[in-house]
């Protein structure tokens, strides 16, 4: 199928998508990785469409490969294309599917956003499209987001947007961090704390893989946090379980934490300074749009993260 983007000429959908994967990849090895396809198909094919508009879309540098201005250009005629013709198949997959849609849905989350949603989602969700089969990975937001990216998961949620992809991106949820111990550290349970005042603090936190962990180690190295213990762990449960009856303090995710909220061994504080939350994002690639069933659960997983805050306010005391 050839559609004209510009007047006299006329490009290949395939093409497009080649365009559109390379020029996000920033390398011909990773755009053919990402399209399944040999690279020397691929650089032919990026050549080819350089002879077509007789212009350089790309400076090949040892960095990688690097836009040209009419690559640029080329790039924000390209995207809303693929987006519309993908769009289309997808509507006429679903007239035709309707609720009887079967294949496979796969979807990143990151580990605080399965806590005291998943199980009822999944629930929920089976019951309107048992022929589905559910593929779920557990990681960290930019992981997700790449894996989103590459194509080898059909939605992220949870996963950080980017500046300049085909991805599309909106803010589904937001959460707060709160300091977490197994003992009273702050005094009772929800007393606000202010880290940068608590000298005597030990505290975990994630390594820098994690989103937060680069934010705590900005304030570490500004010597504003000046905790007594430092210890880095990767995972909630792994978390959880290190500051279960001990003085240590970990930050987590309000979600994370949720169901102990009751719990006289566990001790949880919001933390008033510094200003910390989490943006949830719902992620998916505009070239291959959203059927009935991955649609279906984004609203469920929504509805149930909605939910479960509006539980946390019955419930949780104000300061």
């Amino acid at each position: 199928m050839r559609i004209g983007i510009l007047e006299g000429i006329e490009l290949d959908v395939r093409v497009i998508n080649y365009f559109i994967s390379v020029y996000e990849e920033g390398s011909f090895t990773k755009a053919a990785e990402r399209m399944h396809v040999v690279q020397s198909t691929l650089s032919m094919q990026i050549r080819t469409l350089e002879d077509e508009f007789d212009a350089l879309m790309f400076e090949r540098t040892s960095k990688g490969l690097i836009p040209t201005i009419a690559g640029r250009r080329l790039y924000e005629l390209c995207v809303p294309i693929a987006r519309d013709l993908a769009l289309a198949r997808q509507e006429i997959r679903d007239l035709t599917q309707g609720d009887s849609i079967a294949g496979t849905l796969r979807i990143g989350l990151t580990s605080a956003m399965c806590r005291n949603v998943l199980g009822a989602v999944i629930e929920q969700f089976y019951q309107r499209y048992p022929k589905i089969d559910l593929m779920m990975m557990e990681g960290y937001a930019r992981d997700v987001t790449e894996r989103v990216q590459d194509g080898s998961l059909d939605v992220g949620l949870g996963a950080l947007p980017l500046e300049e992809s085909s991805l599309s991106c909106r803010l589904g949820f937001t959460d707060d961090y709160v300091l977490v111990s197994g003992r009273p550290i702050n005094g009772p349970s929800f007393t606000p704390c202010n880290l940068f005042e608590m000298m005597d603090l030990k505290l975990i936190i994630p390594s820098e893989r994690h989103l937060l962990g680069a934010t705590m180690k900005a304030h570490l190295a500004s010597g504003r946090l000046k905790p007594r213990g430092l210890m880095k762990v990767d995972g909630t449960g792994a978390t959880l379980e290190v500051i279960r009856d001990s003085d240590w303090g970990a930050i987590c995710l309000m979600n994370s934490v949720s169901e102990r909220i009751e719990c006289p061994h566990t001790f949880i504080y919001p933390i008033q300074k510094p200003t910390l939350q989490f943006d949830l994002y719902l992620l998916h690639n505009l070239g291959s749009p959203l059927d009935l069933a991955a649609r279906a659960f984004i609203d469920l997983f929504e509805t149930q993260l909605r939910e479960v805050q509006t539980l946390r306010r019955i419930v949780v005391p104000t300061p």
